[in-house]
Formats: C-alpha cells, sequence, structure tokens
C-alpha cells in the first residue's frame, strides 16, 4: 500500500504486482528518471519487478500482446502503432520475433503416425491444396503462400511461402511426407500433376476445392496487407511471412472454423 500526504490530506492507493495479483510488494528504487519501481514479494511464483507508470506505453503491460491481435484483424503496421499510440519501429520489432510453426504440431506428428503404423487400422486423409499471392513492395516482386488443408476438419496441415514454382511445392510436399494423405484435391495447376506423389490419388477440379478457396477469401480479408485495392502492402518479406504465418498458427492449427479455437 502506498501513502501519499500532501497538505495533511492522506490518498491511499493499493498496489498489486499486475503478472500474479499478488499484494505483497515493496519499493524497489528508482529508474533513471525518477519514476519509482516496484517489486513482487511471491518469490516462488513472480517476484517480478514493475512500475506503475510508463512513459512510453509500448512498456505498458498488456499492449505487446495487442500488436499482434490488432495485426490479425484487418491492421497494418502504422494502423496498429496509430491506435496503441507507440513508434512504428516498435510495431515491426516485435513482429520480427515471431517464430510462426510451418507444420501444423497438433494434428499428427511424426511419432503418432509411426505408432498407427504398427496398428491394425487405417489412418487416411483427404486433402484441398491451394496456393495465393500478393507482393513485396510491387506487383512485381510476387509472393506466394502454398498450403493444404485436411478436407474434413478444415485445419492447415503445413504452409509453405515462396513462390509459384516448382521447388515450392516440393517444399510443401516434404512437410507433408509424414502424413498418410490418400486423395488430394487440386486446381488444374500443372505443377500439383508433376510433383505430387504417386501414391496420392489426385481429382481436379474448382468443384472440390471450395473449402480451402473459402479461406483464401478469409485470409485476404483479416490480414490487410492481403485486401485487394488497397494502399496497404507488404515492404519487407520477413514480417509479411510471420504475418501470414502467425495467422495460420493462431486460427486454423487446432480448428479448421476461423476464431474457434483461437486463444
Amino acid at each position: 500500500m502506498f501513502i501519499f500526504a500532501p497538505k495533511n490530506m492522506e490518498h491511499f492507493v493499493n498496489i498489486t504486482c499486475p503478472h500474479c495479483n499478488c499484494k505483497d510488494v515493496c519499493k524497489n528504487g528508482h529508474r533513471k528518471n525518477g519514476t519509482q519501481r516496484w517489486r513482487c514479494n511471491n518469490k516462488s511464483n513472480c517476484g517480478r519487478s514493475f512500475q506503475i507508470d510508463y512513459t512510453y506505453n509500448a512498456h505498458k503491460l498488456g499492449v505487446k500482446e495487442q500488436i499482434l491481435e490488432q495485426t490479425l484483424n484487418s491492421s497494418g503496421v502504422r494502423d496498429v502503432a496509430r491506435n496503441l499510440h507507440i513508434a512504428k519501429g516498435t510495431v515491426i520489432a516485435d513482429l520480427k520475433k515471431k517464430e510462426p510453426a510451418e507444420i501444423n504440431p497438433y494434428f499428427l506428428d511424426k511419432t503418432e503416425s509411426d505408432q498407427l503404423g504398427e496398428l491394425d487400422i487405417q489412418f487416411v486423409l483427404s486433402t484441398e491444396w491451394d496456393e495465393f499471392w500478393s507482393f513485396i513492395g510491387k506487383k512485381a516482386v510476387q509472393r506466394w503462400t502454398w498450403y493444404a488443408i485436411e478436407r474434413k476438419s478444415g485445419c492447415i496441415l503445413a504452409y509453405h511461402n515462396g513462390r509459384r514454382t516448382d521447388e515450392s511445392l516440393k517444399a510443401l510436399v516434404e512437410k507433408l511426407a509424414h502424413l498418410p494423405i490418400v486423395i488430394c484435391h487440386t486446381d488444374d495447376w500443372a505443377a500439383y500433376k508433376k510433383h505430387l506423389p504417386v501414391e496420392y490419388r489426385q481429382i481436379v477440379g474448382k468443384d472440390n476445392t471450395w473449402k480451402i478457396e473459402r479461406k483464401n477469401l478469409n485470409f485476404r480479408t483479416h490480414i490487410k496487407r492481403l485486401s485487394r485495392k488497397t494502399i496497404c502492402f507488404s515492404k519487407n518479406e520477413e514480417i509479411h511471412d510471420k504475418v501470414i504465418g502467425m495467422y495460420i498458427n493462431k486460427y486454423y492449427y487446432k480448428s479448421g472454423t476461423f476464431g474457434a479455437m483461437a486463444a
């Protein structure tokens, strides 16, 4: 508890740790600008230092979490900086720190795949494959996102960012090699016929890829840098890839429906 007494008036403010809500706190010196620092005495679970007032908004608790949340919900870098009253460079630096997984870790890992192979059951997957494009800086520098979904659940199994080349498709196929895929629904892009494994049964036609085509619309609706007819576009390839990756990780690895399993 902090007591402030100007001109014979007492003012009481309850100080609690913002990390664990513990009320057992004590003073922990001052910063160079004179701001009071505090320390949580709950050393077994927390013991962290904190301060009540911050000069820069990005240091406030919870602001960094809002950067990704707004980015994945139709806000560009400048939009996020303007909404949170922080510098554009802070938004860019935070996005660059993200490391999204390019293979779905929740669906089926290599160990589970090997274990299923030893059982007298047959576990097979029907999938849809597609790719969508955007650009970095100018439309001549195209950047394609290749990905595959499990047809029943709609979960994204893996993705790969690159160019619209055979090598990009090969990279995606390699990321899915541990899965018991039997059926692949694709469009008529020639690379699929050339490089999908021979054990995969390829079915060509837009009639069978409506679910993944609908996901393409979600990408362009929820990620501003992918929207058509807008002044927002990617200038940095690393941030472009990581924003798409974090969107997939958050919304489509645990569920095939947007927002159903987001946490």
